[in-house]
């Protein structure tokens, strides 16, 4: 399920994109169904032209806005997937509350006969009590979010939104330079923890249902994307989905080498999916010094409200840290450890990093450099 602003010229008068709606005159698109909603002249087709007309008055009366007063957004859903009318009304109703139009008049139609079902919605930018023009800000951020809670509720296959796009083609350089920049853990750090029992879990697989269960027990998913396979975490309240390329794991999980084993891929199956994972993908620090808990979870909260002003000063864990640091001694000593452990890291020869339980993992694991 992907969404997208049908901006390839500004919407002209609201009879336009209504009318182009309704006829469906994309070659090769046919009319599913058309509904109307916030207007007094009908919510059906029959009451069509009775709506453009409340909207073309409501719109004249705004007259700041010379042009561009409607917004025009496209939904579209996999080949083989078609949601119930009911699910598509709750799903348009979704996108509009996120995008600031719950109250303003649109008219929304469902077209056929195309390689992917899809949904296009004409909303009117004037209010219709107090005529002032309303335009969504960033609002590709807030239909990836409808994306992700529409698919998740009416169980539709994932497509990957505009920041997991931008997670997929991260290099694992690109990791560590963001773990570098931020003191949180990435998402391929987290997998590459589990790296040594995936792989063991590859050599013993006999299917690739079996292969699913193995991803699942750490709440990983395995997908195709495009040409290749993608390794993917679930989304929840706190913690977005991410994603990275399968390959970078290691050249087991490519989809050459997996389909060379297994067959074609294969989808896991629904009823194995709600396993409950053993562990989950959510952000924590890389730091790691006693105490520091009652500042993360300070830090969390601050990033559940992330419309307060605070929240705009410090987006990472470091930038947090430093804020606090004028203030709170413990934020300036899990600074200075950090520090000291980052210089370690970056001179100390790369056969002694490498050693398990030397000198560094033990500084690391009890903040303390000295």
């Amino acid at each position: 399920m992907i969404s997208r602003r049908h901006d390839k010229k500004a919407p002209g008068p609201f009879r336009d994109l209504a009318e182009y709606i309704a006829a469906a005159k994309e070659k090769g698109e046919k009319l599913d169904d058309l509904w109307i909603v916030n207007s007094n002249g009908g919510n059906g087709l029959e009451g069509l032209d009775l709506a453009i007309r409340e909207v073309d008055a409501q719109q004249a009366l705004n007259t700041r806005v010379k042009k561009n007063k409607s917004y025009h957004l496209v939904v579209s859903f996999r080949e083989d997937e078609k949601p119930s009318p009911v699910a598509l009304r709750d799903i348009e109703r979704h996108f509009a509350e996120a995008l600031g139009f719950a109250d303003h008049p649109r008219v929304v139609g469902t077209h056929s006969n195309t390689n992917n079902f899809h949904m296009h919605i004409g909303y009117s930018r004037i209010h219709p009590v107090t005529y002032k023009a309303h335009w969504p800000k960033h609002d590709y951020h807030e239909r990836d979010k409808v994306c992700r809670a529409m698919e998740k509720k009416y169980d539709l296959k994932i497509d990957l939104g505009r920041e997991d796009k931008i997670e997929v083609n991260r290099h694992p350089m690109a990791a560590r330079d963001m773990e570098t920049h931020t003191w949180e853990q990435s998402f391929f750090s987290y997998v590459q923890e589990h790296k040594k029992p995936l792989l063991k879990a590859l050599d013993e697989a006999k299917s690739w249902q079996v292969l699913h269960d193995a991803f699942a027990h750490f709440d990983l998913t395995l997908r195709k994307r495009g040409n290749g396979l993608v390794i993917g975490s679930r989304p929840n309240q706190h913690t977005k989905a991410r994603h990275i390329k399968a390959s970078s794991l290691d050249r087991s999980f490519s989809k050459t080498a997996l389909e060379k084993r297994f067959g074609p891929f294969l989808e896991p199956l629904k009823t194995r999916q709600k396993t409950k994972p053993a562990q989950r993908y959510s952000r924590k620090p890389i730091t790691h010094y006693r105490g520091q808990e009652r500042l993360w979870r300070r830090y969390m909260g601050m990033q559940r409200k992330s419309s307060s002003l605070v929240f705009r000063g410090f987006k990472t864990w470091k930038d947090f840290l430093t804020h606090e640091a004028l203030g709170d001694p413990l934020a300036m000593a899990i600074i200075h450890s950090q520090k000291k452990i980052m210089k370690l890291i970056t001179t100390i020869p790369k056969t002694k990093t490498k050693t398990k339980g030397g000198k560094l993992a033990l500084l690391v694991e009890h903040g303390n450099t000295r």
